[in-house]
């Protein structure tokens, strides 16, 4: 057995030395010369002298002893230090976490993984993050990681960052893992060579993807259609066009995908190039594209439990499909960038709604509202409203008395006075008295820098008789726009009464807020 400490070494006691007096009786000459600038006799100057000379002897005595005494609490806390570490050694032998399931550990190991927005502003996979940083602890957490297939399935490749990832480490933690979520995108003004390489390694995987986000540039898309047939576990797949230089008019290797059920596009300003899939057996969809094409999947997409319909017009006319109503008997989530969508659908299980107000649509959405409730009856209990103003908002939870959790969000065209007006009409004990869940949303470019109202809607709201309210959020997307110090200690005093409020700044605050909006989670 190690030793426990070594030994301390030993002082023989110091004699003690003389006491010296220091008071100085008053009214003697010795005190008149210590409390003025008066020069002492000559016949004072030997008295004067032996009291420096008697207390110097004694200062240095008194020097010594400190310094023994230090080099003893030096050793001392050398050996304190030492059985401290020893007994912390000794600790851990009993601590619960050697002792804890494997299992337990694994798990909490997987909440150790970065973020994907952290993920992909490595690059690529980092050594010195999560889940390669567990296997440098110690052997038994080495062991675990590496043969724990979970916390290596997400791969995240991003060209758009300034490092490049390292195909050796991307290669072994392919190794690792069972199953593949890829996060691939690629970069139209980065060297394609390094990217072309890096996705056809990934691709040669592709039997065990279960989920493909990718970033699509032009010389990627030749890859693309390798994957017909060979991606039978790819269940959710999400793709974004990254520039517009492509000769390939549509692409269809991923029609053949037998477990696909979530699929999303995004093509922002450029080309638009098709992607058939097998529209008759998604659940989930989120699509930026022509009505005409919404109108394409809806007609099909009979199993369809969420959707996210963004409409980009490219001035085109939003006309009602010829075949009548769409009925989607299993839709329980929506959201739609245009109210004039609701005309066209019948959801008799709609259960959450979101929908993007436009300022030069904001007088029709009521009717839109009355329309589409006129055809469908659904137990609607969740609303959430981007860029509505307080008398449509009031009008519309009029005619829902079923919502029970309402989510705002203002944007730059709200003013400050707008958004005092919504949280006047908000603090009515008219208005959805129902509520139990209450979230609101300050988008980047607003304007709103006073959240003084919104304290006092909720106040109101949490202190009415009989008052539903259970549950609030703020959201400030804008980094450093929230709500100030003495706001924000009302808000806290309205959480320690047992109001559950969230509050979020930033990036937080903008994932949250999308997630309102059906907007899927699982990519940036």
């Amino acid at each position: 057995m190690p030793p426990v400490a070594r030994n301390v070494a030993k002082f023989p006691p110091s004699p003690p030395g003389p006491i010296i007096d220091v008071s100085v009786t008053s009214g003697t000459r010795h005190y008149t010369l210590l409390n003025t600038n008066e020069p002492p006799e000559d016949s004072e100057l030997t008295f004067i002298r032996s009291v420096v000379s008697e207390t110097s002897m004694r200062l240095a005595g008194l020097d010594d002893e400190i310094s023994n005494l230090r080099e003893k609490l030096e050793q001392l806390e050398d050996q304190r230090a030492t059985l401290s570490s020893y007994r912390t050694q000794n600790m851990a032998i009993v601590s619960p976490l050697r002792r804890m399931p494997l299992e337990v550990l694994a798990d909490i190991f997987s909440w150790t993984l970065p973020s994907l927005h952290d993920a992909c502003s490595f690059g690529g996979p980092d050594v010195a993050q999560s889940p390669w940083l567990l296997t440098q602890i110690s052997s038994r957490w080495r062991a675990l990681a590496l043969s724990t297939p979970s916390l290596w399935t997400r791969v995240v490749i991003d060209y758009t960052c300034a490092s490049a990832p390292v195909m050796a480490v991307v290669e072994a933690q392919i190794h690792l893992a069972k199953k593949l979520n890829i996060h691939f995108y690629g970069h139209p003004k980065t060297e394609s060579g390094p990217q072309l390489q890096m996705f056809e390694l990934l691709t040669k995987h592709s039997l065990r993807w279960e989920e493909l986000c990718i970033g699509i540039t032009s010389e990627m898309v030749p890859l693309l259609t390798a994957f017909r047939d060979r991606i039978p576990s790819l269940k959710r797949f999400w793709v974004q066009w990254e520039d517009s230089h492509t000769a390939v008019q549509s692409l269809d290797c991923f029609q053949t995908a037998p477990s696909l059920v979530d699929f999303g596009i995004n093509h922002e300003e450029h080309h638009f190039v098709p992607i058939t899939v097998p529209v008759q057996q998604l659940t989930r969809y989120q699509l930026t594209g022509s009505w005409r094409r919404h109108l394409t999947i809806l007609k099909l997409a009979q199993n369809l439990v969420e959707a996210h319909i963004e409409i980009d017009f490219n001035d085109e006319e939003l006309e009602p499909p010829k075949a009548g109503l769409i009925n989607l008997p299993h839709l329980r989530r929506l959201f739609v960038s245009h109210s004039e969508v609701l005309d066209n659908l019948e959801l008799h299980g709609l259960e959450g709604l979101a929908l993007w107000v436009h300022e030069e649509q904001a007088d029709d959405i009521v009717h839109h509202f009355e329309s589409f409730f006129s055809h469908s009856e659904c137990p609607l209990r969740r609303l959430c409203l981007r860029g509505s103003d307080a008398h449509a908002t009031a009008q519309i939870l009029g005619k829902i008395p079923s919502v029970a959790e309402l989510a705002l969000a203002v944007n730059e065209t709200h003013s400050q006075g707008d958004f005092d007006l919504f949280m006047s009409t908000l603090s009515s004990s008219e208005i959805a008295p129902q509520l139990h869940s209450l979230f609101f949303a300050s988008e980047a470019g607003s304007i709103i820098d006073d959240y003084t109202a919104y304290l006092k809607m909720l106040r109101t709201r949490w202190e009415a008789d009989g008052s539903a309210l259970k549950n609030a959020a703020l959201l400030a997307v804008a980094e450093g726009s929230g709500p100030d110090l003495d706001t924000l200690g009302g808000l806290h005093a309205l959480r320690l009464e047992g109001l559950d409020l969230l509050i979020l700044e930033g990036s937080a605050a903008s994932k949250e807020m999308f997630n309102w909006l059906y907007s899927s989670s699982w990519i940036l």
